[in-house]
């Protein structure tokens, strides 16, 4: 009987192991209050130029203000892969679930994607939604049409790119 137990908990210790090793083990959500990130995205839109209520959209379209959200490639409340978060941050990937960093470094992103539409004189919001959806390369090989991207599935996203840049209302202060 004893042999029964040790090949259980041998096993059980396998498969924990496994789960750890491949990154699946499942951090839990961790909702945000909405005033906090209000707060937090106003004083960082303010930094690089953007409407406040855009990047509050994007916290919502991205993870519903879930600081723990996490896909195969990206992190945080504002969904940053890690290619993005080095383009902008010095700070090592393991932050991006410190919600206030994320929504700092997240932005700082957006600032830098608005600075290269800007210069490609094709600055507008749901460019600057179909480059941190898509990705700025994929925006300008489709000639910085909107239209010719997929459509995201979803609805906060699909409002943006049809031009409605405050899709989300805040929270009242």
């Amino acid at each position: 009987m004893r042999g029964v137990y040790r090949i259980r908990w041998v096993a059980f210790a396998m498969a924990s192991a496994l789960l750890v090793s491949c990154g699946s083990v499942d951090r839990g959500h961790r909702y945000i209050p909405a005033k906090k990130v209000w707060t937090k995205v106003k004083k960082e839109s303010a930094k690089h130029g953007l409407d406040a209520h855009f990047v509050y959209a994007i916290c919502h379209a991205e993870s519903s203000l879930d600081a723990n959200a996490e896909t195969s490639v990206a992190r945080g409340i504002m969904q940053l892969t890690e290619a993005a978060w080095k383009d902008v941050s010095k700070r090592h990937y393991r932050l991006a679930f410190n919600w206030e960093i994320n929504v700092e470094t997240g932005t700082s992103y957006l600032g830098k994607l608005k600075g290269m539409l800007e210069r490609a004189n094709h600055f507008s919001y749901p460019r600057l939604a179909a480059s941190y959806r898509w990705g700025y390369s994929r925006l300008r090989k489709n000639g910085f049409l909107v239209s010719k991207l997929p459509t995201p599935r979803n609805k906060i996203y699909q409002k943006i790119f049809a031009g409605n840049i405050r899709p989300v209302k805040p929270p009242d202060n």
